[in-house]
This record gives structure tokens, C-alpha cells and sequence, in this order.
């Protein structure tokens, strides 16, 4: 037996493995087809985060950990970091080829699903021995249960709370144990770093989960008590140890652009239930509750199982009804949020059941297998619940098909084992054969989910390929950072900069802070998700403003070359103070310290297409018109213009999209601008008085001349940093073409650190007098004190440790 320690973890990884890349397979998505796996927010946002931090461990990124100079002009990265990338399997990024990222986090993820098949399958035959095999077929339904699926597989940062709950019901474990105290707040830190909202559900379910153990143990009460006091030592200690990775992610959530908060609407009871069936799909909509036919079954004959003891039965079954109740009260729901009910998804916690349910099945079968009386009960109540759910939307035409076959098989192989104990090649058989039947079910069931997933919730991007080699190529081989800027623009994804490299505006980030977007908002960028996912926009203006010499042009894959001011100017003390009736158009002049557009009154009149509203007024002939209406939706163009130029603000203008400021065309020499508006909604009172300005080329290179001559010498970009030589001299205030946000110090002529001034959000410092050179460092918001914490905690737990091994010497020591 000796030999065989351990197999169960394998066989459970191996298994939940297998089952999720077969139904790539059979899905022929990459890497085993050419159809996309990168659904919603997984291409969007989490790939070029690993892309970035790709660059950063080969030492190619344009900023570190710490900061991000290539997403909106310059933004801290840390908070991001533990976010989305705190997992320690996200640095096996690194072992992979850049433009096989796909596959890195293809990987990343199927390794997360098998350790959390192989940590449930650990948990179990720990908690009760029992067959290695069934503890390794529970883990593997555990990993592949309906939320990994349909939820997790494309968040996945999430994962990690799947592994979390397994480790942290082994803390519990250690606790009552009096085992591993070091380690246990260890694992603990480890997994609120890998991603803390995960972390937070586990941390609850694992107390949950603990308290079942203590009130079915048969320690002493005292004994009961020390070990939960113990555990909630051990998250305490924990959560603290984490503390230099969570207080930033806190400070920065809390600084980030704010969405409207969810509203809760308890699913149909109808539908929950219908989600613990095989083939069910409705991700956002309900919980995905979904373990296997084998782990439900065995679950539901823990009530009636006579081998288990009634204090057993009563404390589990009660846990997992309430814990399914409490995912249809909102008190309870927001709770499980961390007091937050999310928008999208709204039942995250659902791998929490899922998690109860596995457990209660081991508790049923470990030491003996459930009685012929116990499967019947437990097979009425599958038929009650498949007559129940029956009109459920949720389910699929053959859902009562495989449970039906699946039961059948778990129902044999249980009378097997327990009528034929000690034939062991039957017994064998019979478990080889269930794992079989039911590593089929969940690979076919993880087919069904995805399809009708991406039914809703499409592939945003398609793997990395030739194009997206090529823009990378072109921006490459353009690059001039720091002495300027390359703008990627947005082809692919709103954090282009990130994957195809560049910096531009384009960032698409939960935490992007709420000054920065508004920042951009003010200068005539759109954007999308509440504000937290900021676009490319192509203006001669705010190029010269952040110093964008370059930008790609994706439909040619070439770039464009403009000539503009520095990264770093220097201009006088005084901002003027923006206007009463202030427009993107006044906002850019304000921060570019001169007068360059002309923004006209127009007169608006319906066309003979009553879909199309043209707007008239009169600039210079010669000078460039450009439209600003943030809040509405449509296209627009001059008067007889070939080409219709789009206005984004599709989705609740003004709150979750705000459309950019766009480029019309040249003005006629008679001087007459006529734009014309094809509006997709109604506008309402949408329309801004301010929505036409028209810029003169001539005074922009003016403007761009002057801060060029006055403007730094030299710009040096470290990774969180940068530098400036300045013209002897100089005086004034010094701008830097990066949003001023909190975390940035900087000093003059190598004096005293100070607090960043700002210039209208724009990174600043005021020069004490003729200055030559200035320095500017970011530091995360909320490090320090993480800092603090975390080393006072992990100081705290080994003198805990040595104090209780010092202790316990005595105690074995004779007088």
C-alpha cells in the first residue's frame, strides 16, 4: 500500500486532464482545432496580461510588476498582477515561445483543473479512508463540475479558488489535527494571493465545511474548540501574509472606475435544481452546479445510508441544503460576493456546492458501499428531480438520458462492491468500468456546455496567428519608446498595447482608475464596460499631448509618422481653468497650452432620410473637422463622403459605452460643414452644443514647434520610472505625456522625493527654479503597508511555531 500512496491524486489529475482536452477535441478548439477558446473576457483582458508578463520575465517589457507604460499612456500594474496573474503556474508563461500564449494558458488551465482534482481527492482520503479510485473519479467530477465548465474555464485567475477550497478543507484538517501549522498558513497566503476573490468564497466554505467536521467529531468539545480557533489563526495569519498583494488590490479597487453595482434576481428553483443535471448550460442566468451523475447519486443517498451514523447524515445533509439556499437570498448572496453583487455572472460561488455535494458522496461509499435501500431512495429522489425540472430551458433534449444511463451504472457498480467485498477483480472491474462511463459523462457533458456557452458568450479574439504577428512585426520595428510614443491602436483588443506592444491608450482592466478614465474622457477617447475598457482614437491633438509619433495602421499593417513635442515638455505654472461651457475640444487646447479648433454653433435639420440628421455650420476652409457626441450611437460623415465613420455608444450611452471623438474630413473652401448622422437610437437629450470642432493644422504645428523647443533634451524610461534632462535653465512646471495617478513621487535635480503635481490629470512637477534634470518613480498604492502587515504576520506565525514546538518539548522532556 506503501507503493500506492498517491495514486489517487494522479489518477484524479490524469483523469479531469483528459476529460477537458477530449472535449477540446471533440470541439476542435485550439490547440486540437482552429476554432477560438478565447470567449468574452478571457481574450480581451487575461491573455495580454499574460503576454505582458511574458515581456517581464524576459526582461522585454516596456515597464515591470510594478508599472505599465504601454496601457492608457502609463498605469500601475501590481493590482493587476494579483488579480489575474497571481497563481504561481501563471510563470510557466515564461517556458512558452511569446506567440504560443494561447497555448500557455491552455495549459495553465488544464494544470489548475487537475490540481484541483488531485487537492479533492487528497481532502477525501483524508477525511475517511476508503477506495482510491472513487476518491480519484469524486476529485476528477469536483474539477469538472458545471462551474469549472461553463464558468471558470475562461476566467482563469477562478480556478484557483477551485483549488483553494480542497487546500483550505486540508487546513481545517491540520487544525483538528494540531498538524503543519507553518504550512497551513502557508497554503493559506498562497491562494489569497493567487486570486483573493476566489480566495474569499474558499476561506468561506472551507469554515463551513470545518464546522460539519467539529460537530461530527468525536473529540472532546474543548479539543473542537482549540482547532477552530486554531484554523481561524491560520486565516488570519493567512490573509495577513498576503496582505503585500491584496491591501494594493484593495487601494487600486477602490480608486478603480466604478460600474453599477448588480441586481440580484434569485433563479427559478425550478432552474437551480435543473443545473445539478448532466448537459446543463446557463452560465450568468444560474448556478452551475452540475458534479456527475455518480457524485450526485451518492450524495443524495448519504440521508438514507444506515452505514453512515445519524449525527453524519443530518450535519452534511443540512449544510448542503442550506448552502443551496443560500444562493436564493440576497442577504446570503451578497455575502458569498464579498458584499458586492456582481454584474455578469452572479452565482461565483456555485463551486462551493459543488465542492459539499463531492464530499457528501465519499462520506456515503468511502467505508462501505450505500445499501440497495439507500440507492433506491436516492434514485426516487434523481427521478423526482428530473420529472421537476423537466421544462426547464436550461437542460438538453438527452440531459435525462445520460443521468438515467450514469445512475444505472452507479447503482451496479455500488451493489457490486458491496454484495462481492472480497472479489477483488470484480470490484476492480466494476470501478474501472464506473470510471469509465462517468469520465465519458463529464467529457461530454464539458462538450455540451461549451457549445451552448458560446451560443452567448462568443470568442472575442482568435488565437495569435500571422496577422497579429505582423502588426507586432510593424510595431516593432517602429518603436521609439521613450523618445515617443507607437499608438497600436485597438485591432484586436481594447489591450492591444499589451499583446501586440506599443503604447496607446487602449486598456481594458477592472481596476483602471476612475481619474485616468475620466482623463481620457474629457480629451474625446470612448470606451466600454462602465468606463473600464478605454480605446484608441485617432487626433493629431492628444497625439502631440502623449507624444504619439506613430500609429499602426491595421488595415495596411503599416505605420503612420507624425512629428510631435517630447514625452516630456515643460510649459508655464499656471493651468488655465478649464471653461464653463469646456468640450474635448477646449479640454485637448487646455493641455496642449494653445488655441487650435474653432467649435462652432450648428443648426441641426432632419434630411429626406428619416434616419439621417445632418448638422450645419461654417468653419475655415481648409481646417479638419471632427465630431464629439460621446453618448450617441451611429455613424457619421460630410455631406457626400464616401465613407461613414462609426459612433460606438451602443449600450447605455454614457454609462457603459461612450462613443470617441472622430475625424469627418476637410472643410470646403466654401467653408460650409454639413455632417450628416445616421442614428441607430434615438438620441434624446444626447446631443452636446459643442459637438463640431474644426482644427487648424497650422496653428497645431505652431504649438507642437514651441514645446519642442522648450521641451526635455533626453527621456529615459526605467521599469516604474522616468527621467528628463531638461534645457539649462528651465522653469515652469515640467508635464509628462502619462496620467498623474496616486504612487508617483518625483524630485528635482536628484533632491528630496515629493508628491507628482497634476496638470489637468497629467503627471507633473513644479520646478523650484532653474532645473536640469527631473526624476519621477511609481510605487503601488497600498505596498508598503502590505508590506508591513505581511512581514509582521509571517514573523508572527514562526514565533507561534517555535513557541508551540519549545512547548512541546517540555512536555516530552522528564523532569
Amino acid at each position: 500500500m506503501k507503493g500506492r500512496r498517491g495514486l489517487e491524486l494522479w489518477l484524479a489529475g490524469v483523469l479531469a486532464a483528459a476529460a477537458f482536452s477530449v472535449a477540446g477535441m471533440v470541439r476542435g478548439t485550439f490547440p486540437f482545432g482552429s476554432a477560438s477558446r478565447n470567449t468574452n473576457d478571457l481574450g480581451t483582458q487575461y491573455l495580454p496580461f499574460f503576454a505582458h508578463l511574458w515581456d517581464v520575465l524576459h526582461g522585454q517589457a516596456q515597464g515591470d510588476m510594478f508599472f505599465n507604460w504601454q496601457s492608457a499612456f502609463g498605469v500601475g500594474f501590481w493590482a493587476d498582477y494579483g488579480v489575474d496573474l497571481g497563481s504561481p503556474l501563471s510563470l510557466l508563461v515564461a517556458v512558452f515561445p511569446r506567440e504560443r500564449i494561447d497555448l500557455a494558458v491552455f495549459v495553465i488551465t488544464i494544470l489548475k483543473l487537475a490540481l484541483a482534482a488531485a487537492a479533492m481527492a487528497a481532502y477525501l482520503i483524508r477525511i475517511r479512508p476508503g477506495p482510491r479510485w472513487l476518491a480519484a473519479l469524486l476529485g476528477a467530477s469536483y474539477a469538472l463540475c458545471g462551474w469549472a465548465i461553463d464558468d471558470g474555464a475562461y476566467v482563469p485567475m477562478w480556478l484557483d479558488g477551485l483549488i483553494a477550497l480542497p487546500m483550505f478543507c486540508l487546513v481545517a484538517e491540520w487544525s483538528l489535527r494540531r498538524q503543519h501549522r507553518i504550512l497551513s498558513v502557508a497554503v493559506i497566503a498562497v491562494f489569497w494571493i493567487s486570486n483573493f476573490y476566489t480566495a474569499y468564497m474558499a476561506t468561506l466554505a472551507g469554515g463551513l465545511i470545518l464546522l460539519a467536521r467539529v460537530l461530527t467529531s468525536d473529540l472532546p468539545w474543548l479539543d473542537r474548540f482549540r482547532a477552530i480557533v486554531r484554523h481561524v489563526l491560520s486565516v488570519i495569519l493567512g490573509v495577513a501574509a498576503s496582505a503585500p498583494v491584496l491591501l494594493p488590490i484593495l487601494k487600486a479597487n477602490g480608486l478603480a472606475a466604478p460600474s453599477p453595482p448588480g441586481v440580484f434576481t434569485p433563479v427559478p428553483v425550478e432552474n437551480l435544481l435543473a443545473r445539478l443535471l448532466p448537459l446543463s448550460e446557463g452560465v450568468g442566468r444560474s448556478p452551475s452546479l452540475y458534479v456527475g451523475t455518480a457524485a450526485l447519486l451518492l450524495a443524495l443517498s448519504l440521508p438514507f445510508n444506515g452505514s453512515v451514523t445519524t449525527r453524519t447524515r443530518a450535519v452534511w445533509t443540512v449544510l448542503a441544503v442550506a448552502v443551496g439556499a443560500s444562493f436564493l437570498w440576497e442577504p446570503t448572496h451578497v455575502l458569498w460576493h464579498g458584499f458586492d453583487s456582481p454584474n455578469g455572472s452572479q452565482y461565483r460561488q456555485a463551486f462551493t456546492l459543488c465542492a459539499i455535494l463531492v464530499i457528501c458522496a465519499w462520506l456515503s461509499a468511502a467505508e462501505r458501499a450505500p445499501s440497495w435501500i439507500a440507492l433506491s431512495a436516492a434514485s426516487a429522489l434523481l427521478v423526482a428531480l428530473a420529472l421537476s425540472t423537466r421544462d426547464s430551458p436550461l437542460l438538453n433534449q438527452y440531459s435525462v438520458l445520460v443521468l438515467a444511463l450514469c445512475a444505472a451504472a452507479v447503482i451496479a457498480t455500488m451493489l457490486t462492491i458491496r454484495h462481492l467485498p472480497r472479489h477483488r477483480a470484480a470490484t476492480l472491474l466494476a470501478g474501472i468500468g464506473l470510471i469509465a462511463v462517468i469520465g465519458a459523462e463529464l467529457t461530454y457533458s464539458a462538450v455540451v456546455v461549451d457549445a451552448q456557452r458560446n451560443k452567448v458568450l462568443i470568442a472575442s479574439t482568435s488565437p495569435w496567428g500571422t496577422r497579429q504577428q505582423a502588426f507586432r512585426d510593424t510595431i516593432t520595428s517602429t518603436d521609439n519608446w521613450p523618445k515617443s510614443r507607437i499608438d497600436p491602436a485597438t485591432p484586436t483588443t481594447p489591450n492591444d498595447p499589451l499583446l501586440l506592444g506599443g503604447q496607446g491608450s487602449g486598456y481594458y482592466s477592472s481596476l483602471l482608475p476612475q481619474t485616468l478614465s475620466q482623463t481620457l474622457t474629457e480629451l474625446g477617447f470612448g470606451w466600454s464596460s462602465y468606463g473600464r475598457a478605454s480605446y484608441s482614437m485617432s487626433n493629431p491633438v492628444t497625439d502631440a499631448i502623449f507624444s504619439i509619433a506613430s500609429r499602426l495602421d491595421a488595415d495596411n499593417n503599416t505605420a503612420t509618422h507624425a512629428e510631435v513635442p517630447p514625452l516630456v515638455t515643460v510649459r508655464p505654472k499656471v493651468l488655465p481653468d478649464a471653461p464653463e461651457d469646456s468640450s474635448a475640444f477646449t479640454n485637448q487646447e487646455r493641455l496642449l497650452g494653445a488655441a487650435v479648433y474653432d467649435v462652432p454653433k450648428y443648426k441641426a435639420t432632419k434630411t429626406d432620410d428619416d434616419n439621417v440628421l445632418r448638422l450645419t455650420a461654417t468653419c475655415q476652409p481648409g481646417s479638419i473637422v471632427y465630431l464629439h457626441l460621446p453618448k450617441v450611437w451611429g455613424e457619421a460623415r460630410l455631406e457626400g463622403g464616401d465613407e461613414w465613420f462609426p459612433l460606438t455608444a451602443a449600450r447605455r450611452p454614457g454609462i457603459n459605452t461612450s462613443s470617441a471623438m472622430i475625424k469627418l474630413g476637410q472643410v470646403p473652401a466654401s467653408g460650409v460643414v454639413a455632417a450628416d448622422l445616421k442614428l441607430k437610437a434615438t438620441p434624446g437629450s444626447n446631443f452636446s452644443k459643442r459637438a463640431l470642432g474644426c482644427l487648424d493644422p497650422a496653428r497645431l504645428a505652431k504649438a507642437i514647434a514651441t514645446l519642442n523647443a522648450t521641451g526635455a533634451t533626453k527621456v529615459q524610461a526605467g521599469g516604474h520610472s522616468v527621467y528628463a534632462t531638461l534645457r539649462p535653465g528651465t522653469t515652469g512646471i515640467v508635464v509628462i505625456g502619462t496620467l498623474q495617478q496616486p504612487g508617483w513621487r518625483c524630485s528635482t535635480d536628484d533632491g528630496p522625493w515629493k508628491e507628482s503635481a497634476n496638470y489637468g490629470g497629467l503627471l507633473a512637477v513644479e520646478l523650484p527654479g532653474p532645473t536640469r534634470k527631473v526624476s519621477c518613480s511609481y510605487r503601488p498604492p497600498g505596498l508598503d503597508l502590505g508590506l508591513s502587515v505581511g512581514g509582521g504576520a509571517v514573523l508572527v506565525t514562526l514565533a507561534l511555531a517555535l513557541v508551540g514546538a519549545f512547548w512541546r518539548r517540555r512536555r516530552l522532556t522528564p523532569a
